[in-house]
């Protein structure tokens, strides 16, 4: 059976401005140690597993040719720029038409799905749980997804309620899934964590793709109705690629709704499987999960670049300008983000990082376009 691997790279990042642009999102920013963005990481941790000739890249169209100047180890013609800005839901509906019309048989393929833009280490015990998620898809009924055991009562993560073990793969345990639980309370995060019974939703995916297809149709009716058309559509594109979106294929996309493959699929589904991680892993949603990623100073400050901190405790602080011509300095501040590009400045409180998207959003609606 032949494993098809699509990773996801269309989202924002706007959580990480002003690092992040609409021409430079998350996935194509380096937060973390390699030195490499987050989705050069995505497709090296594949390496070994999933042949590179099987790896589908769906991003947006202004986006398109510079992941493909990203990731040279992609065929370009395999690096696909969605028509509009969709949901999961509908980028791995359209990569299915891809996979199908570009291997035949459904029941002998294994679609496996990746966000673009996480942090998971070590790549040995990545790659062996991924081994283990797809043995398990490959010989059963079950969606498959990879549970990650949390460490924290985070609030901004979706997460998997545990059911009765159903057995092993490549030595890892794999567990019935009994409900998706979306982005909990802070008080309902405490009791997940300290229940046991509850993994971190890590936003992969893993079905045979006749399965995902009777899923489609029983459950994704908006979705299925488009089907036919899709594969039509996608068809004369694989004979002869072309930049930029698939010709014709701007209204279809847009007529499948703007949902979330875990609200339109795996949260209705009746058979979903999750296996347990080993490996560590982080979304990287916001500013302060630089603190995760690199090891803080004396006073649990993070600092990147010509930054002078006096009497500051707990604070991120990041000069990406290139060409700075002052010095930065931090004096008595706690539990702050500050950070500076060449045409923008952010400063917030900690607390506050999961609003920079709002303060994106306002700066879009006032008018400063140019620095979004």
């Amino acid at each position: 059976m032949e494993t098809v691997a699509i990773i996801m790279a269309g989202g924002s990042g706007e959580r990480f401005w002003p690092l992040s642009r609409q021409q430079r999102p998350k996935q194509l920013l380096r937060l973390t140690a390699s030195g490499r963005t987050l989705v050069e990481e995505t497709v090296e941790r594949l390496s070994g597993v999933v042949s590179g000739e099987h790896i589908y890249v769906l991003t947006s169209a202004p986006l398109q040719a510079l992941i493909r100047r990203t990731l040279p180890q992609v065929p370009p013609a395999h690096i696909i720029a969605e028509p509009v800005r969709r949901n999961t839901a509908a980028c791995l509906v359209l990569a299915a038409a891809i996979v199908v019309e570009r291997f035949g048989e459904p029941s002998r393929l294994l679609m496996a799905a990746f966000p673009s833009d996480h942090l998971v280490e070590p790549l040995e015990e990545f790659q062996r749980t991924l081994r283990a998620a797809l043995q398990w898809a490959e010989q059963g009924e079950d969606i498959v997804t990879i549970g990650i055991p949390p460490v924290r009562p985070e609030t901004g993560y979706g997460y998997l309620e545990l059911g009765e073990e159903l057995g092993e793969a490549e030595g890892v345990t794999v567990y019935r899934v009994r409900r998706f639980r979306e982005k909990p309370s802070r008080e309902v995060a405490e009791e997940f964590v300290n229940t046991g019974r509850f993994l971190w939703n890590s936003g992969m995916f893993f079905w045979r793709l006749d399965l995902f297809l009777r899923a489609l149709e029983q459950h994704m009716p908006a979705f299925w109705s488009h089907w036919d058309l899709l594969r039509r559509l996608v068809r004369p594109w694989l004979e002869q690629p072309v930049e930029g979106a698939y010709p014709g294929l701007d209204a279809v996309f847009s007529a499948m709704p703007d949902v979330s493959i875990d609200y339109a699929l795996a949260e209705r589904a009746e058979r979903i499987a999750t296996v347990r991680a080993s490996f560590r892993w982080d979304d990287l949603g916001a500013w302060d999960a630089l603190e995760r990623v690199f090891p803080p100073d004396s006073q649990g400050n993070v600092v990147s670049g010509e930054v002078v901190l006096l009497e500051s405790q707990g604070c991120i602080a990041l000069d990406a300008r290139t060409h700075p011509r002052s010095i930065v300095t931090l004096l008595g501040l706690r539990d702050c983000v500050v950070v500076l590009t060449d045409d923008a400045i952010l400063c917030c409180a900690k607390t506050h990082v999961q609003q920079v998207r709002g303060l994106v959003a306002y700066l879009r609606e006032h008018g400063y376009e140019a620095v979004l």
